[in-house]
């Protein structure tokens, strides 16, 4: 994403910083070995605002020895919005001026304020399906914001993400699952729905709701039935839209066990594919290294492995 704000540098160490209204994950992987990828740090920075920020990267980046990488950020969730609509038959830099315009009513800023890029969806099966792309839509303030920042504390910016493709790179680089499978980034507030095979990611969808993990179960019940409800919901436009069969099973990408275990209630009643959690087994990771710090921004390992080559 974002590719005109991509550097070539010299490093094998990379920096994935997934960014939070409160806080931020880093996840530092060496790929000397394309092949063999191994994170050798990771740190969850909390921060109370915007002022905080500069300070406390600051202070996290000298204990990961990781000044100057160069970095790979995603963008807070609230900075962009992701549009699904259908596809003219342009030039990329001719589609994306068209989906500026073609998105202005559908945002909640002006277009002209926007930065804007594309991605295709794959082709369906289905007999006179359109063709589509997934347009994100980004404010351009905090796009600038964002490199400013990377500049000030010292890290040499590589590309501005978005989380979504992070998912997409751990299913990539991790999963490997060779037929398309559901993601579940499940998180307060923040959730991801993603259908994703290789490179191709077929569906991505936000469901904005918290979780009451600590006081009601009732109300944590209530929550993770309707979350079972959307996902339901998207695996079946998945089968509807695109008549590949359905998804083989839902992996839930989650750090906390209270989250998983609610939710892994539910799933077996209310889903038609089984739930699992996602496994970060496939990955090296140096001694004393525990992912668990990471908080819930585990995806910034996704994140880091932007560029990594794939085998089909």
């Amino acid at each position: 994403m974002f590719s005109w704000l991509s550097k070539k540098v010299g490093s094998t160490r990379i920096l994935g910083l997934e960014m939070y209204e409160d806080g931020c994950a880093l996840a530092v992987i060496d790929q000397t070995r394309a092949d063999h990828p191994i994170v050798t740090g990771v740190r969850w920075c909390p921060f109370d605002g915007r002022q905080e920020r500069a300070t406390a990267l600051r202070s996290a980046i000298r204990a990961l020895g990781a000044r100057r990488l160069p970095v790979v950020a995603t963008l807070p969730h609230a900075a962009y919005s992701l549009v699904q609509l259908e596809a003219p038959e342009l030039d990329q830099q001719e589609l994306r001026e068209a989906m500026r315009w073609r998105v202005k009513d559908l945002i909640d800023f002006p277009a002209e304020a926007a930065v804007i890029d594309v991605f295709g969806l794959p082709e369906s099966r289905r007999p006179g399906a359109p063709a589509l792309v997934y347009t994100v839509v980004a404010k351009s303030d905090e796009v600038d914001a964002l490199v400013a920042l990377l500049d000030e504390i010292g890290l040499e910016l590589e590309a501005i993400d978005i989380a979504e493709m992070a998912i997409r790179n751990l299913s990539m680089h991790l999963d490997r699952p060779g037929r398309p499978r559901a993601y579940l980034q499940l998180r307060p507030g923040e959730t991801i729905i993603e259908i994703a095979d290789g490179p191709q990611v077929y569906l991505s969808r936000r469901v904005l709701q918290e979780y009451d993990v600590n006081s009601d179960p009732e109300l944590l019940q209530a929550q993770m039935e309707n979350l079972a409800l959307e996902v339901q919901r998207s695996l079946d436009y998945f089968e509807s839209q695109y008549a590949l069969g359905p998804a083989d099973r839902l992996s839930v990408i989650v750090c906390d066990d209270a989250l998983f275990d609610a939710f892994g209630k539910v799933a077996k009643s209310f889903l038609t594919v089984q739930a699992e959690r996602f496994s970060f087994s496939g990955i090296a990771v140096a001694g004393g290294v525990e992912l668990a710090e990471l908080g819930r921004g585990v995806t910034a390992v996704g994140a880091a492995m932007r560029g990594l080559p794939w085998a089909a």
